[in-house]
């Protein structure tokens, strides 16, 4: 299986479509950085996984990396969507297509399928790309930069899934099944116990019943006074004693209360009675009528006082009116003997003695009206008393009536309490009576539950008998509870001690299979020479249940921590590329490298395409993206391209607008045969 292309539209850079068709042999691409070479691999890695995991942080500055995988520049390309192809041996096809609007057209498990075979590792589709795509910010973080651990899980994953890794599953449910059944066990076995010590707790309170028992006989007849319909039937009998027992102590609690509301309505009832509050409110009521009759004699003598001086203010005003007049007779005076008022025939005395009438009259007029205000603020005055005193006499009278209601509603009240709980009604006016009789009911309760002890103590001689023999059934169950408990601990240590050798079984596999890469990890690195003086590197692995697979050169040296930048980088294709050699569960033979020689050395990146060539010999599909073009002019001379497994080269660059664009696509022809042959006579001249 090898990739056959890949068509990229509206995708990171690329704008408009574009489709890169890989050589069977290898394909080199080559573009300065920035143009567009890595999202052909980043392509690859979405159609197969829906991901692009070179991205450490997923959000930031309140965005995703689903922000940025499809084109956000000028423009608006035509679709949104990512294609790789892969073709077979057999030259069968599969294709995988991701949209930004539907997603992918397969499943995951077609994918799988297609692209793995046999015992496959976990998250097979995101090992398979960590393991076929060799990215320029991936080598050392995926290499030397690991933790021991996580190195140690790449290259198991890189392996593929154990064979016989079965027998640890089966292990795992083995323990898993064992500690269930255990617990079942344990959790039978405390029931059992709890069980036991609630029968053991019975069994006390019986054997202390018993110690109370008195006679039998004189319990029955009390029993039967208070319960004289009651079942034939013992137990039916101590029932039916229990209600009337319960009733009996709730009646007396309430009879109780009843008598203590008695007394104090009593005491009411003699305060309204009393001689001096009967005279009170009889004065009340005879005050009441005779202020009433004061208050309509006072309003009426208001009334008439308010009429004489309605009148003796309009005679005032007339008054006022014949001063006018009088004045105005006397500024004129008689004229030719002539009243200048009414122009009658006066003589001057005449005038002057009508005037003198006149005044008086005025006078007789104006003195009226003082007395007739003094006589209407005199009735005001003796009304506003009458008043007064009416309703200081009423509101005595209303209390009296209040106190009455509330008297008759408290009588009341007490009668419907007593018929509710069936209070003999003998008692309403006699709390003392009620108070004896409450008395005599406890008393006769407290006997009858005496008898109930009695009578139940001599019910507990058969279940003492039904209890004991439960309690040797259960001591006998506990006994063989605990021996099976015992045997299923036993069971459950002995599944996980099988769990421990099958997992020391399979870690002794997993270190039989690392030991093949060993080599392979050795020629790789002494290939690369990632440093002058060591010139091989080992590996170790340490830990039975957590595993650590650690890198040493020299002298047991860590190459994290001495090696330089470039050299840990060479260190890192070395290990990631036996690591790639490695897999035997995918039939996948490309292996794409993103600008793998960035701070590496000419002098190693001249190996790195002797080890590149290497792989072609063993017909396995290259794909590498450079940015140097003359890099790019040596790997399509070194890697071999033949009829049935060409060779291709791509020029990318930026385009109008920024968008990604192929510039040139070129066919790398295989060498012709024999051109070796032909080139002596070149060197001869």
């Amino acid at each position: 299986m090898k990739l056959d292309y890949v068509e990229v539209c509206g995708f990171r850079g690329f704008r408009d479509k574009a489709r890169i068709d890989f050589g069977g042999g290898f394909t080199v691409i080559t573009g300065r950085n920035g143009v567009g070479k890595s999202t052909l691999c980043d392509a690859v890695e979405f159609a197969i996984t829906g991901l692009i995991e070179k991205y450490a942080v997923e959000k930031a500055a309140k965005e995703s990396l689903a922000d940025y995988l499809w084109w956000r520049g000028a423009g608006e390309p035509e679709a949104h969507y990512v294609t790789a192809a892969f073709v077979s041996g057999e030259g069968k096809p599969f294709k995988i297509t991701r949209t930004r609007e539907s997603g992918a057209d397969v499943s995951p498990e077609e994918i799988q399928a297609a692209l793995c075979s046999g015992p496959v590792p976990e998250d097979a589709l995101r090992q398979l790309t960590r393991t076929s795509i060799i990215r320029d910010e991936w080598i050392a973080a995926l290499s030397l930069d690991l933790s021991e651990t996580e190195r140690f899980d790449l290259v198991r994953s890189a392996l593929g899934a154990l064979e016989g890794s079965e027998a640890a599953a089966k292990a795992r449910d083995v323990v898993t099944a064992a500690d269930a059944s255990h617990a079942r066990n344990e959790a039978a076995y405390e029931n059992a116990r709890a069980t036991l010590g609630e029968r053991l707790t019975q069994q006390s309170e019986i054997q202390a019943s018993l110690s109370r028992s008195g006679d039998v006989s004189a319990a029955l007849e009390i029993v039967g006074a208070a319960v004289p319909n009651a079942p034939t039937d013992m137990v039916l009998r101590l029932e039916a004693a229990r209600g009337a027992l319960a009733d009996g102590r709730t009646r007396t609690a309430r009879s109780a209360e009843a008598a203590e509301a008695g007394r104090v309505l009593l005491a009411r009832q003699q305060a309204f009675q009393a001689p001096n509050a009967v005279t009170a409110r009889e004065t009340a009521k005879a005050g009441l009528e005779t202020t009433r009759e004061a208050q309509g004699v006072a309003l009426a003598d208001v009334a008439a006082a308010e009429m004489l001086l309605a009148r003796e203010e309009d005679a005032d005003a007339v008054a006022a009116s014949l001063a006018i007049l009088v004045e105005h007779g006397e500024r004129l005076g008689v004229h030719e003997d002539r009243c200048p008022l009414c122009a009658a025939q006066r003589t001057s005395a005449e005038f002057a003695a009508g005037l003198e009438a006149a005044r008086r009259r005025i006078s007789s007029l104006a003195s009226g009206v003082q007395d007739a205000r003094r006589r209407m603020a005199a009735a005001s005055e003796q009304a506003r008393q009458a008043s007064s005193a009416f309703t200081m006499v009423e509101r005595e009278v209303s209390g009296h009536q209040a106190e009455e209601d509330a008297l008759r509603e408290a009588e009341q009240t007490h009668a419907a309490f007593f018929d509710r709980w069936g209070i003999d009604p003998r008692f309403l006016s006699d709390p003392d009576g009620l108070e004896n009789h409450v008395t005599a009911e406890r008393d006769r309760l407290i006997n009858l539950e005496r008898a109930l002890i009695v009578l139940e103590a001599s019910q507990s001689v058969s279940r003492m008998a039904s209890i004991e023999k439960t309690i040797e059934v259960l001591r006998e169950d506990i006994e063989k509870l605990a021996d099976v408990v015992g045997q299923s601990q036993a069971a459950a240590t002995s599944a996980r001690k099988i769990d421990r050798a099958v997992k020391r079984v399979s870690a002794e596999i997993i270190d039989e299979r690392l030991a093949q890469i060993s080599p392979l990890l050795n020629e790789l690195y002494q290939r690369l020479r990632p440093h002058a003086d060591w010139r091989t590197i080992d590996y170790s692995i340490r830990g039975d249940v957590k595993r650590f697979l650690s890198l040493k050169v020299g002298d047991g040296l860590n190459p994290q921590f001495v090696f330089s930048s470039g050299q840990r980088r060479a260190a890192g294709l070395a290990f990631l590329l036996s690591v790639h050699l490695a897999r035997a569960w995918t039939p996948w033979r490309s292996l794409l490298l993103d600008d793998p020689v960035q701070h590496i050395d000419d002098f190693r990146a001249l190996h790195l395409v002797e080890v590149l060539a290497a792989l072609r010999l063993d017909r396995r599909q290259i794909i590498c993206a450079v940015e140097d073009p003359a890099l790019a002019d040596l790997l399509c001379r070194r890697l071999v391209s033949t009829t049935a497994e060409p060779g291709r080269r791509y020029d990318i660059d930026l385009g109008h607008q920024g968008a990604t664009s192929v510039l040139t696509a070129a066919d790398v022809p295989p060498m012709p045969v024999g051109v070796l042959r032909s080139a002596p006579h070149v060197v001869g001249e």
